[in-house]
């Protein structure tokens, strides 16, 4: 799969994409992404000799972080913990935006 970066973000989280285009569209090294995969920030849907496959669900996180990496100064260790927030908070915010649907209308504007 060979896409322009702008691209990667209308991808269905079920797409699965090599390493090295994950690298690519996150604006990262295939050392740093092997580095998250080591500190277990990242996990591979695959794990060949060959190569390595990632679920697209990684893309926008690993962007965010990026960015913050480049904004901030951090090194890869620190952007794993970045990463992992990152994850959290969107976790929290989809389930929020859930209970929310949840409730009667006249309260979810509250």
């Amino acid at each position: 799969m060979t896409q322009d970066q702008s691209d990667y973000a209308s991808l269905d989280t079920s797409t699965i994409i090599t390493l090295s285009e994950l690298a690519q569209c996150c604006g990262l090294s295939d050392a740093d992404l092997d580095e998250l995969v080591d500190y277990n920030a990242l996990a591979p849907l695959a794990d060949t000799a060959t190569e390595r496959t990632f679920s697209a669900h990684w893309v926008m996180p690993l962007r965010a972080a990026a960015r913050m990496r480049l904004d901030f100064d951090l090194d890869v260790f620190t952007m794993a913990i970045l990463l992992g927030q990152l994850i959290q908070i969107d976790v929290l915010q989809r389930q929020v935006q859930s209970l929310k649907a949840q409730l009667p209308e006249h309260l979810r504007q509250l």
